[in-house]
């Protein structure tokens, strides 16, 4: 795995220098060798030779070809003993697995040419019988992959290590909406998508899979991924506006009270826009199955209109049950402003985290000093999150005018029209693009020399250096593979999260035609490069100051994890501000918390900074880690992955006692356990098919386990409270894994605290975060 951060430390070495001894172990020389010492440039050619790339066969992308197009592919080789489907498929997905492979004609050209294979549609797919001219040829689907498993140029059939997938798209009439989903702060399943210009009004469909009906399942695959085989779409709404969602408070008498929400959301979505009676192609899908166990359904554990005497009765957390059945516990939130305390029987307003459930409750007695007391425990007891994720503003699918064979000098149309043979043309087109595009240059950053960049293929490493050298576009002209949305989408993500370097990107957008990566940054390059030197700087301090030469992997994350804990705090008010701008943008003044300068510079941050920081001194002290992305509680949020002597493990140095009041939140936590605890990790942080590398199975090392801080039922949290509390501790945290039985925490609480004085057992306070359970006085 040296690859994934690409620097490891030298533990009998002067920290001091520590960065550039860690390019020594990894062979940095090699990467900085080709280096002209003049111009500080590397030649595109010379990063491929490095990951041994220079030779792959690829070939570009072929966009808005004919419904009924005939794909043909001449080989140096002649297959007499295979048949032509197992030299060349066609699929759904971008994996080009069987399962997502598609009925098509495919035969050799003849039986003395089998040397060529000839490939076209046999039965279409994604119908729908909303959809103009949705039958014949191809289909609607919005992209699909052309999969050739043997070598097209060897003399003798040679098959493939890795297979040649080149994406491909019917001509749609009018552009294709490029779709996406949010869930917002709220939990709310919503569809957006991008305008298309002209465009009178989009039309919504939706496929469920058998059984959806009666029962919503997480099922493992989606539609491109079982080649659209689960059924045929239907019109769910038309309408004007570019986002769609069902709203849980729509015809509602009390607006205090939601006890369900995302009601109808199931199945997989598309969109289509409508223009001058055309209709488009379908958009990309948005499919509910992978994201079933973040979308809360209804409030499984609602105490609306219940009464108590005093707000020690007060439950800290419910039950919450998601679209595929799941439940969950999830915190209560209330909310104390609108309380009056003349009221016969005051209303206490409650919420639940990460969703758009509420109520309210009545307290029979209850004081202004008690609601202090309220506040100040769900203060205590509070999780820290939220990231701005930068806005891809690149389309799905290419405009319908984008060329099929993008020749040089191509602007809006096709110049000639489109060749006889287009897959001869684009192979010939490719190799003269991919020559052209490896002799161009690179900058390289004397700040790499410091840190080197984390990059598992030459494209991830020119598109890395650009970033950290703030370059705005970049050519992919050399990097055929790259050019497509799946792809080109990952790696950007990739790149940005795992170089900590990488600051002020704001945004990015390919460019279809011309092969360009254009990045936009929220910051001047003077002022980023600035930056850039003074995190390198107190990077190089911190790493001197608390990794020792002995140190384990174990001991290096501990002491990275307790200086952040100790020397840093939570940005509450950048936190506020993305949280009101739907965590898709954040005011400017804030700019800095999101970065990996915020936390260490200026010490102040939210979850993005802190996670990026982790990675930063891992790299320098030769812990290999990953930064991760998801939610919490069904808020926005990063992380990371730390690679121990157990294997993968998470680590959560933003919600450390400081800023949670729990110390060590999911600290050497495995899935199984980051899951129960209300983390959910999505695939855009990294590579997609490289995700599965980074599974965390072993809970051995979790810090509650370890230290014998986990109980297993109520009766065991009253011993090791008492226990603790004999022992003279004032601050108590323990984790019970398992349902949290509020009654019966506090009649354990009671007793463990019946030891201490009047005045201390007074002041005594029980609050909660998930299943970690805190009790202090």
């Amino acid at each position: 795995m040296l690859a994934l951060t690409g620097c490891f430390g030298n533990a009998g070495t002067d920290l001091n220098s520590v960065a550039e001894v860690a390019l020594t172990e990894n062979n940095e020389s090699d990467k900085l060798e080709a280096v002209d010492t003049a111009t500080g440039e590397l030649s595109v050619l010379d990063v491929k030779k490095k990951y041994g790339s220079d030779t792959d066969q690829a070939m570009m992308p072929m966009y808005n070809v004919a419904k009924d197009e005939r794909f043909t592919f001449q080989f140096k080789s002649r297959f007499d003993d295979l048949m032509a489907s197992e030299v060349v498929t066609v699929h759904t997905d971008i994996k080009a697995l069987p399962k997502s492979q598609v009925l098509t004609s495919t035969f050799f050209k003849n039986m003395t040419q089998t040397d060529t294979v000839e490939i076209s549609p046999l039965g279409s797919v994604l119908d729908s019988s909303d959809t103009l001219d949705g039958f014949g040829g191809w289909g609607n689907a919005p992209i699909y992959y052309i999969r050739i498993n043997y070598d097209l140029d060897a003399p003798e059939p040679s098959k493939l290590e890795k297979p040649i997938i080149i994406p491909f798209t019917i001509k749609s009439e009018i552009p294709v909406p490029t779709l996406r989903y949010e869930i917002n702060e709220k939990g709310e399943f919503k569809l957006l998508w991008n305008p298309v210009e002209g465009a009178e009004s989009y039309r919504i469909y939706r496929d469920s899979k058998f059984g959806d009906l009666l029962a919503i399942e997480n099922l493992p695959v989606s539609g491109p991924e079982e080649a659209y085989a689960g059924g045929i779409p239907s019109l769910l709404e038309e309408v004007k506006a570019t986002e769609f969602f069902y709203d849980s408070s729509e015809d509602r008498t009390d607006p205090d009270y939601i006890s369900f929400q995302n009601a109808g959301v199931y199945g997989e979505y598309y969109v289509t826009a409508i223009r001058g009676g055309k209709e488009s192609n379908f958009s990309n899908v948005v499919s509910t199955y992978p994201l079933s166990s973040r979308i809360p359904a209804d409030w499984e554990g609602n105490i609306t209109y219940e009464a108590y005497s005093d707000i020690s009765q007060l439950p800290t957390t419910t039950e919450v049950t998601f679209i595929d059945g799941s439940v969950k516990s999830r915190n209560l939130i209330y909310d104390t402003s609108r309380t009056n305390l003349e009221d016969y029987r005051p209303t206490i307003y409650v919420g639940v985290e990460g969703t758009a459930l509420k109520g309210y409750v009545y307290v029979q007695n209850v004081t202004a000093a008690d609601l202090d007391q309220l506040n100040e425990q769900q203060r205590r007891a509070k999780p820290s999150t939220g990231y701005v994720e930068p806005k891809n503003d690149t389309e799905y699918i290419p405009d319908p005018n984008v060329p099929t064979v993008i020749e040089e000098g191509d602007s809006d149309a096709q110049q000639g029209g489109e060749p006889e043979n287009i897959t001869e043309s684009q192979k010939e087109n490719t190799k003269k693009r991919v020559e052209d595009g490896d002799k161009g240059k690179v900058q390289v950053p004397e700040i790499v020399k410091e840190v080197p960049v984390n990059a598992d293929s030459a494209v991830e490493e020119i598109v890395a250096l650009s970033m950290i050298d703030t370059v705005q576009e970049v050519s992919l002209e050399a990097f055929p593979e790259a050019q497509n949305f799946e792809t080109l989408s990952d790696m950007v993500l990739k790149v940005m999260y795992q170089n900590p370097l990488v600051l002020g990107v704001e945004g990015f957008q390919y460019d279809y035609k011309t092969l360009t990566l254009h990045i936009k940054y929220n910051d001047s390059a003077a002022s980023i490069k600035k930056k850039q030197k003074e995190i390198i700087d107190e990077a190089k301090k911190v790493v001197a100051s608390v990794i020792t030469a002995e140190m384990s992997a174990e001991d290096k994350s501990k002491a990275i994890y307790e200086y952040l804990n100790e020397n840093t705090k939570y940005d509450d008010a950048a936190l506020e501000d993305a949280k009101a701008n739907g965590y898709r943008t954040v005011d400017s003044k804030f700019d800095d918390s999101f970065t990996t300068y915020g936390i260490l510079v200026k010490k102040v941050g939210v979850c993005a900074s802190y996670a990026s920081v982790y990675k930063l001194l891992g790299d320098l002290a030769g812990l290999e880690s990953v930064v991760v992305t998801g939610d919490m509680g069904g808020v926005p949020h990063a992380w990371n992955k730390v690679k121990l002597n157990n294997g993968w493990v998470h680590v959560d140095s933003t919600n450390n006692e400081t800023n949670s009041g729990v110390p060590y939140l999911l600290f050497n936590s495995s899935d199984d356990t980051a899951q129960t605890l209300n983390y959910s990790l999505n695939n855009e942080f990294w590579v997609d098919a490289e995700i599965p590398e980074f599974a965390a199975v072993d809970d051995s090392m979790e810090y509650y386990k370890a230290n014998g801080l986990e109980v297993k039922s109520v009766q065991e949290f009253g011993s090791k409270l008492e226990e603790k509390v004999k022992a003279g501790e004032t601050y108590i945290v323990l984790r019970l894994a398992g349902k949290v039985d509020e009654e019966a925490l506090a009649t354990e609480t009671g007793k463990a605290l019946s030891s201490l004085s009047d005045e201390q057992y007074e002041n005594a306070q029980l609050a909660s975060l998930s299943n970690y359970i805190l009790v202090y006085y």
